[in-house]
This record gives structure tokens, sequence and C-alpha cells, in this order.
């Protein structure tokens, strides 16, 4: 019978993820390393990209929006082996206009040791529904 470690339990690997969201939320660069793997790879419609590309895309999108520590909510999280799905929505603010903006989102997170290594996403603004006449 083998026993699961702290850091590979689904609750603790959901977690990592939830941390993740925070620290991209705060825009807390050096807190990454608690939760994104040297070796990590992530795979976005921009591009794959390694750890550096993910903190510069961290810069670039607190450059194009506001962000809260409530800007995310986590809508549902499921695990299987070392994977855990999440859906989420984003709740921002352009920059140059303070437009508020929707974001729906889905991850794929690929955590081993308490850190991601690799990650698949994807993002689209919900459009604003007008008012009918």
């Amino acid at each position: 019978m083998s026993v699961q470690s702290e850091v590979d339990t689904p609750e603790s690997k959901k977690a990592v993820f939830r941390r993740l969201v925070e620290i991209y939320a705060t825009g807390n660069l050096s807190a990454l390393e608690e939760v994104i793997a040297p070796n990590y790879v992530g795979h976005a419609s921009a591009g794959d990209r390694n750890f550096e590309g993910f903190r510069r895309s961290i810069q670039y999108f607190h450059g194009l929006f506001v962000y809260d520590e409530n800007s995310f909510e986590v809508n549902d999280q499921f695990v299987e082996g070392d994977k855990v799905a999440t859906r989420m929505t984003a709740r921002v603010k352009m920059r140059q206009t303070g437009e508020p903006i929707t974001l729906i989102g889905i991850n794929l997170a690929h955590i081993v040791g308490g850190k991601i290594i690799e990650e698949w996403n994807t993002w689209e603004q919900l459009q604003v529904q007008s008012a009918s006449k």
C-alpha cells in the first residue's frame, strides 16, 4: 500500500492552482517559484512558453487590465491523477479606459510535487448583451 504525500493529494493540487490564481491577480512575480516548476511548459494560443515566458505574460496582462485580489473566481475544479482542470471567471477593468471586462477560462494543469510542470489554458471575453429594444 502506498502512502500519498501531503503535496500529492487532490485537495493540495487544487490548492496549488488556487495559489497560482492569487499570485497572478496580485502580480507578485517573486512568488511564482512557490507553484511553478523551473522546467515548466505552458501551452496557450499565443504559443508555448517556459517559466520566464509565463512571467512576461503576467506582466503583459497586468499592463492591459487592472486586477485585484477578487478578480478571479474559481467556478469548478476536478482532479484526475496529476492533472487539475479548472473553470474560472475573471472580472477585470481595461487599464486605459476603466471599462469592466469579464473573461471565462479553462485550465488544465499537470501538478507534481506541489508544482505546476505543464499547463494548457484558454480564455475568452464574454460579450456584453445589450438590452432588448
